[in-house]
């Protein structure tokens, strides 16, 4: 949903997929324009800047950043977004051909946006999150983070099926014997929850998609929610351990007799935009729609 505009950065934060010499080279001509602008530059330590650039931790990244720029896919994204939540940092992705859902920014397009980006021209939208508490036997709190796109509870054990106890607010809505269940976002809709058979829903909508990984059973749709209702899902019956897997990237483990609880996160990922962002024609572009 829209937040309002950006403001000029002092300093604008790097990420990079190492591993892409494309998103390297795009990432090297953008310090080269925004040295240019004198502006002030940061990288993540272990993007492979090798001195070129000031670097910081992960956990200090964004201490020294206004807003952040993310050069790789949809995965790279997510681990910029990790650092940047929290701090109300804007992330802006740079699209390298591969048709992310969360890059915004064309690869020749680098060069103008950057002179936008450096002079406040943009505005910002803000993606609900997702708040993640996994609760042991006994009702307390043992473990909580966040996810922009998912949470997802798998069994631990590839050689059983997990039987999951699923209630909604203070409903009990089922028990779903499956490989897992998705609890994902309307952004994480089209990424492992649309792998698992759910639907695609406009990012800007507030909701909580719950989506049975293979069920084993009958019923096999999914279910959506109001964010405002909180989603438990709890392994029952014996044998049934399992984790809980957020946007691939953490995990947590669920303790025997323990439970999942997944709601609307209070801080949402805070994205730039330097124009429209027609969300439904890069679904067409991604799938081969005409």
């Amino acid at each position: 949903m829209p937040a309002g505009r950006g403001t000029a950065p002092e300093v604008v934060g790097l990420v990079v997929h190492g591993g892409r010499p494309e998103a390297k080279q795009a990432a090297l001509a953008a310090v080269d324009l925004l040295r240019q602008e004198d502006v002030g530059i940061v990288g993540c330590s272990g993007d492979g800047w090798d001195g070129a650039i000031d670097v910081r931790e992960p956990s200090s990244f964004g201490d020294r950043a206004d807003v952040v720029l993310v050069f790789g896919g949809d995965g790279t994204f997510l681990r910029a977004a990790y650092m940047a939540r929290d701090r109300g940092l804007p992330l802006a992705g740079v699209d390298l051909g591969r048709l992310g859902f969360l890059s915004e920014v064309a690869a020749p397009d680098v060069a103008a946006v950057l002179r936008r980006l450096v002079g406040g021209a943009f505005s910002v939208e803000e993606r609900m999150t997702l708040l993640v508490e996994v609760d042991d036997a006994d009702g307390r709190t043992v473990a909580s983070s966040w996810a922009l796109n998912e949470a997802s509870v798998e069994r631990t054990d590839r050689q059983r099926l997990v039987v999951l106890e699923v209630r909604v607010g203070d409903s009990a809505f089922a028990h779903v014997p499956a490989d897992g269940i998705i609890c994902a976002s309307p952004t994480g809709s089209t990424a492992y929850a649309f792998s698992a058979g759910g639907p695609i829903l406009s990012p800007l909508m507030d909701a909580i998609l719950l989506v049975p990984v293979a069920p084993h059973s009958l019923f096999d749709r999914t279910i959506v929610v109001d964010p405002t209702e909180t989603l438990s899902v709890r392994p029952v019956g014996g044998h049934n351990t399992c984790l809980v897997s957020l946007d691939g990237r953490e995990t947590l483990d669920v303790p025997a007799g323990g439970r999942v609880r997944v709601s609307r996160g209070d801080v949402p990922v805070r994205l730039a935009r330097f124009g429209t962002f027609d969300f439904y024609e890069r679904v067409r572009d991604k799938f081969g729609l005409r």
